[in-house]
């Protein structure tokens, strides 16, 4: 690939979303991206993070200073891919190998300019539980500054919203529906400890806005004949506020039946942006949080994070190497 070639953009690009990365199924993908780095000149090194999966930590032969990262799984399902009018269609198109390619692009560029101490941190499931960042907090990494990739439509992220995310598990005693007193459903007290979250107070910010909720799965039961013998709710909050409090009263409004398991949160992030260029906040959540323990962060990146996870998932080419114009820009501004 040369600098700034279109064609070579694309072609590249096509090629990364053709392979499938899904979380937990990231390994062809990563070993592709070991030889293009390698062959690229970089140095390549595996940080292990569970069986088949690891991050990638690449250098240019020098203490990094100026670290890009982001993450390769995407979500499912891997979709057809395809290029149509200067538009990239294909899971992960923005979210993030569209942003990965402008970043390798723009280091590239730094590199020729004669530039020492570019790095990357390419790392795994940050779609479910972010566990690839969690592993490279352990990473004896010290950048000036670490550039983070999500689709922001290539404004700098001023502020991220937390997460909380967990399930709510009840129990119940199975028996005919006909007979109250010979069974209990688990439904029940599902549902109403549901509402009662539904309709607490959560926090609000200036920045953030408010706190949101989303109940995005409710299982239980085996029939409309019989109390079901279990139920359980998948929720996940867009925390504006520290989580450990709001941990707290979730396991307070869920009460005595309602066992409140899985939890997997982190808090907002506010960032310390150049005052020169276009910012936004954003109400997702991202690796951000764990790789602050490394260095500062810019969050930033090519694509629109609202086509992302849909069946329409695409980049613009053009917003691609805007990307990289300021992945340069950004890049710069750490060595001088």
């Amino acid at each position: 690939m040369t600098d700034l070639d279109r064609d070579a953009l694309e072609a590249t690009l096509l090629e990364w979303l053709a392979i499938d990365s899904t979380s937990g199924r990231e390994r062809a993908f990563l070993e592709h991206l070991e030889s293009a780095f390698r062959e690229d000149g970089w140095n390549v090194e595996r940080q292990q993070v569970a069986q088949d999966r690891w991050n990638l930590v690449i250098d240019d032969g020098h203490p990094t200073r100026l670290l890009y990262s982001t993450h390769i799984d995407t979500v499912p399902p891997t979709l057809p891919v395809k290029s149509e009018e200067g538009i990239i269609y294909g899971r992960g198109a923005c979210d993030t190998k569209g942003g990965l390619l402008a970043m390798w692009a723009a280091a590239q560029k730094l590199r020729r300019r004669g530039l020492e101490g570019i790095g990357f941190l390419l790392v795994v499931g940050e779609e479910v539980d972010h566990i690839g960042a969690r592993v490279a907090e352990d990473l004896e990494l010290n950048p000036t500054q670490i550039i983070l990739c999500e689709p922001t439509i290539n404004r700098v992220v001023r502020a991220q919203k937390g997460m909380v995310r967990l399930t709510l598990r009840a129990q119940g005693v199975a028996g005919h529906s006909a007979f109250p007193g010979d069974g209990k459903s688990a439904v029940d007290p599902l549902l109403d400890g549901i509402e009662r979250i539904r309709r607490h107070r959560w926090p609000t910010d200036d920045i953030l806005g408010p706190t949101t909720i989303n109940i995005g799965v409710i299982e239980g039961g085996v029939a409309a004949n019989v109390f079901a013998p279990s139920a359980r709710a998948e929720v996940l909050f867009r925390a504006v506020a520290p989580v450990e409090p709001m941990i707290d009263e979730i396991k307070h409004l869920a009460g005595d039946e309602l066992l409140v398991e899985d939890l997997i949160f982190n808090d907002p992030v506010f960032f310390d942006v150049p005052d020169d260029l276009a910012t936004c906040t954003v109400p997702f959540n991202t690796d951000a949080t764990y790789l602050t323990t490394l260095g500062p962060v810019w969050l930033v990146g090519p694509g629109d994070i609202r086509c992302a996870h849909s069946d329409d998932e695409q980049i613009a080419l053009d917003n691609l190497i805007a990307g990289i114009d300021l992945y340069i820009e950004l890049g710069s501004r750490v060595f001088n």
